[in-house]
């Protein structure tokens, strides 16, 4: 709560952290999720959404709803996956083995035809019981506000992450 409250989220709010990374592939998601907002909105009504845009979307070019934050740019985008109710993320290891560790519930869509999001990455989450695998080309807005809904702040039991790598 300590940390939730420095970075500026409320007690009463659900915070879901919608972000793709660094590349401009994810244009396709966030627009999707944006769309997806209005009826999350009104399946959890303390829901706050903060949208990622990155460094290669722009972040005029998505759309808006009243409540919606879109940023270019969040300084330390890991405490925040750390405090969040939810994220919505692509199939990449780095940020869904960061929502794991920190036992956040995430949603991740894999890119299509992306052998190590579709296979490694999938693998190595379903072995700790973490994040909701979600196909894009199945998911309409209403299905990921269904989603959004069901896993917003849900109590998750993974496997803790092994932290003695270096060590070994």
């Amino acid at each position: 709560e300590a940390l939730r409250a420095e970075l500026g989220y409320r007690e009463d709010e659900q915070v879901c952290i919608v972000t793709v990374g660094g590349s401009g592939v994810g244009g396709h998601l966030l627009q999707r999720v944006i769309a997806a907002y209005p009826e999350a909105k009104e399946r959890a009504p303390g829901l706050r959404m903060v949208v990622v845009a990155g460094p290669r979307i722009d972040p005029a070019s998505l759309p808006s709803h009243e409540g919606l934050e879109v940023r270019p740019y969040v300084h330390e985008l890991y405490r925040h996956l750390a405090a969040c109710d939810l994220a919505v993320v692509q199939g990449g290891l780095t940020t869904a083995m960061e929502l794991t560790a920190n036992r956040r519930p995430f949603l991740y869509f894999p890119l299509r035809h992306h052998f190590e999001q579709n296979f490694h990455v999938r693998h190595r989450l379903e072995r700790y019981g973490a994040g909701r695998s979600m196909d894009f080309e199945a998911a309409p807005p209403d299905v990921i506000a269904a989603a959004i809904a069901e896993e917003l702040g849900r109590e998750v039991d993974y496997r803790p992450v092994e932290t003695d790598g270096a060590a070994r």
